[in-house]
């Protein structure tokens, strides 16, 4: 996948140091290292911080990715690692060694500054290069692609979940049955239990931690629901299924996106339940076909556990639903 103004061109990056060189990328995915000389790096601190270490609250405070920071001489102990950010200038000996000179010619005419490639140095790696003539420059490119470097790098993320959840496939029987009874299907993975089938209401879950998906239809209203609306059936469904799950209206937004082409409803938040004393992050979908409104809905119980990660891989399961 190219990301808009992000040159992703192999022959840029020269790839000729390594050191240790396991099968696949090891370490924390939502850990990203940071290579930078110590008198830049402070220059650009807050505007890394800014672009990757975004806050979300599930119910706690939780950063979306972690930074650790290394200087160019720890790079070869470090290379093996899934997330590498680079930021530095033309003229530094390290900038210099990994870049071909199609490269600095790019970066000293202004045509391109940031550089990203998958793979580079062991299979399931995301590098990303940041490389400019002065530090004002690099702070601004930083500042001005902060999105892009965050998604980037949680493209990253995604992908690798992606391999890991599909690796032995999906359950292809489950997936036929649910076509053939209800006239939709979702390709979950192996491990997983139907914890619920019921006519108008389906419902699988993985322990360690509680991971729940379910899906929820009833005949369409045949008007566009509005946020209020849409909490409300979700509090049915809470109610009805899940002993009494509420939506924690203060802490959910709701937005509109586009979800297999259809315009969709989204809340995204945090659901409780007061009289088990329990809550954690949410996400639900909403949307209408064939007659039908739906409602896709996925939350996790994780105590303790940074929880973004299992919101991704609930976003991959339920992006392959089928109606």
């Amino acid at each position: 996948m190219m990301l808009k103004s992000l040159a992703i061109l192999p022959f840029l990056i020269l790839a000729g140091c390594t050191q240790y060189k396991p099968p696949y990328a090891i370490g924390k995915s939502t850990q990203i290292v940071v290579i930078s000389k110590n008198n830049i790096y402070p220059e650009i601190k807050d505007l890394l911080s800014a672009s990757l270490e975004r806050v979300i609250y599930t119910p706690t405070t939780e950063y979306i990715f972690d930074i650790k920071k290394a200087s160019p001489e720890k790079f070869k102990e470090l290379n093996y690692k899934p997330n590498i950010l680079i930021a530095g200038l033309i003229g530094e000996p390290f900038i210099d060694s990994i870049l071909v000179p199609e490269a600095k010619k790019k970066i000293l005419s202004g045509e391109s500054y940031i550089f990203g490639k998958q793979d580079l140095f062991i299979s399931g790696q995301y590098v990303l290069i940041i490389a400019t003539p002065t530090v004002e420059k690099l702070r601004k490119v930083i500042k001005d692609n902060s999105d892009l470097i965050f998604n980037y790098f949680a493209e990253g993320v995604r992908k690798r979940l992606k391999e890991i959840l599909y690796k032995d496939g999906y359950q292809e029987e489950l997936a036929k049955n649910l076509q053939t009874k209800y006239g939709f299907s979702i390709s979950i993975p192996p491990n997983w239990l139907l914890a619920q089938d019921k006519v108008g209401f389906v419902e699988f879950i993985h322990h360690f931690p509680d991971r729940i998906i379910s899906i929820y239809w009833e005949a369409s209203p045949g008007n566009e629901l509005n946020k209020e609306e849409v909490i409300s059936l979700r509090n049915k469904i809470g109610a009805k299924y899940y002993d009494g799950d509420t939506v924690d209206t203060l802490r959910t937004n709701f937005y509109w996106v586009q979800f297999h082409g259809l315009l969709t409803g989204k809340l995204d938040g945090i659901w409780e339940n007061d009289e088990q004393v329990t809550g954690g992050p949410f996400r639900s979908y909403f949307f209408t076909s064939s007659g039908r409104l739906y409602c896709i809905d996925m939350h996790i119980f994780a105590p303790g556990e940074k929880k973004w990660r299992w919101l991704q891989q609930l976003e991959i399961i339920c992006d392959t639903f089928q109606g």
